[in-house]
């Protein structure tokens, strides 16, 4: 993989993750709203309905962002561990999704 492709797929993994990270978050509300389980980490718990949660991602999104930028500087080897674990994290959020979907789906009332 030459340089200019890894650039692209750490990018794209990055947007990825930041989609995933976005679409855990709404559906945490989803399900909290609805009951349909409980917060499992326990120190966000009891800031989730404010505005702390999506602050929290947004920095920690930027700060990855800002990681990757001097990663491009870094060289290649050091680029494909980042990707590898941006594709592991990436990869962890999606499972945590597929939960949050049959969650919800499981919550929906019998007719």
């Amino acid at each position: 993989m030459d340089a200019r492709h890894l650039t692209r797929e750490l990018w794209r993994w990055y947007i990825l993750l930041l989609i995933a990270n976005e679409l855990d978050l709404a559906y945490t509300y989803v399900g909290l709203s609805r009951g349909a389980f409980l917060e499992g980490n326990p120190w966000l718990g009891p800031l989730l309905l404010t505005w702390w949660p999506i602050a929290i991602k947004v920095i920690c999104l930027a700060g990855l962002a800002l990681g990757i930028l001097v990663i491009l500087e870094a060289g290649l080897p050091r680029q494909r561990r980042v990707l590898r674990a941006l594709r592991v994290a990436t990869a962890v959020y999606t499972a945590v999704l597929i939960l949050h979907i049959v969650n919800l789906l499981t919550s929906l009332p019998r007719g």
